[in-house]
C-alpha cells in the first residue's frame, strides 16, 4: 500500500505555530534571565522599577500642585512610563532579535517572524500584569479604581502591535547597515517621548499643537489607555480607526520589508 501522507488541518497547524511559540518565549527567557526561576522575575520588575522611579519623581517634582482634571498624579505617570518602557523595549531589542537566535532559524519550524512574535508577546504580556498590579495597588492605596481595565489592557496590546510592526523595520534595516540601525534605535526611541503622551494629555495643550501632535499614533494609545484608566473625568482625544491603520501599514511594511532582508539575515 502507498504511504501517503496528508496534508496537516488547519488547527493542528495553529496547534504546531504555537508550540514553537511557547517554546521561543520559554528560550527568551532563559536566554535573558538564565535559568532560575527567579531570574523570571526581573521581566516584571524592570518595567516596575522604571516607572515606579518616573512617578515617584514627577511626584516629587510637582508637590502639591494638582494636575489638570485633579488626576492622580502617581497613577498617571507611572501608567504613562510603563506603557512607553514596551515600545522602547520592543524597538531598541528588535536589531538583535535575529542574532540571539540565529542557531534556532536552522530548524524548519522556527521562522523570523516567529522569534520576533515571540519576543513582542513577552514583553507585551509581562507590561499587562505590571498594569494590572499597579492599577490594583493604586485602587486599594488612593481608592482610585480604574473606570475600564480591559480597555487598558487593550491599549498595552495596541502598543505592542504598534512597536512590533516598527520593530520589524528596524530589524530588516540591519541587513542593509547594522551599525547605523543601532546607532538610529536609541535616539528615535528618546526622541519619540515628546510625541508620546507620556506626560500630558491632549486636552493640556492649544489646538495647534493638539492638530500636530495627533499625527502621531503614540499619542492615540495613550489617550485610550487613559480614557480606560480614569473614564469621563477628563476629555480624551483618540482615533481607533486611524490608530489601526498606522498599525496595519507598519507590520505590513515590516513583513514586506523583513521578506527582502531575509537572505542576508538568515547568510
Amino acid at each position: 500500500m502507498l504511504d501517503i501522507q496528508r496534508e496537516p488541518r488547519m488547527s493542528e497547524a495553529i496547534q504546531a505555530r504555537l508550540r514553537v511559540m511557547v517554546a521561543l518565549m520559554i528560550r527568551e527567557l532563559h536566554t535573558r534571565f538564565g535559568r532560575e526561576n527567579l531570574g523570571y522575575v526581573w521581566l516584571f520588575v524592570e518595567p516596575a522599577m522604571l516607572g515606579l522611579g518616573v512617578a515617584v519623581w514627577q511626584w516629587l517634582v510637582q508637590g502639591s500642585a494638582a494636575m489638570p482634571g485633579d488626576l492622580n498624579k502617581f497613577s498617571f505617570f507611572l501608567v504613562g512610563y510603563i506603557l512607553f518602557y514596551l515600545f522602547r523595549t520592543l524597538i531598541s531589542r528588535s536589531p538583535t532579535g535575529v542574532a540571539a537566535n540565529f542557531q534556532l532559524l536552522y530548524h524548519s519550524r522556527v521562522t523570523i517572524e516567529a522569534v520576533m512574535w515571540a519576543r513582542s508577546v513577552l514583553d507585551t504580556a509581562a507590561v499587562a500584569v505590571c498594569v494590572v498590579v499597579f492599577i490594583v495597588l493604586i485602587g486599594i492605596s488612593f481608592g482610585d479604581w480604574p473606570a475600564d481595565p480591559l480597555q487598558m489592557m487593550l491599549g498595552v496590546a495596541l502598543m505592542g502591535l504598534l512597536a512590533h510592526g516598527l520593530g520589524l523595520i528596524f530589524l530588516s534595516c540591519t541587513a542593509v547597515s547594522p551599525g547605523i540601525t543601532d546607532r538610529l534605535v536609541h535616539p528615535f526611541t528618546y526622541l519619540s517621548i515628546p510625541f508620546s503622551g507620556m506626560f500630558y494629555m491632549a486636552w493640556w495643550l492649544p489646538g495647534s499643537f493638539q492638530d500636530v501632535l495627533l499625527w502621531f499614533p503614540l499619542l492615540h494609545i495613550m489617550e485610550f489607555v487613559r480614557e480606560g484608566q480614569f473614564g469621563r473625568r477628563v476629555p480624551v482625544t483618540y482615533d481607533l480607526v486611524y490608530l489601526l491603520c498606522w498599525i496595519f501599514a507598519l507590520n505590513f511594511i515590516g513583513l514586506v520589508a523583513l521578506k527582502a532582508a531575509k537572505p542576508r539575515l538568515e547568510g
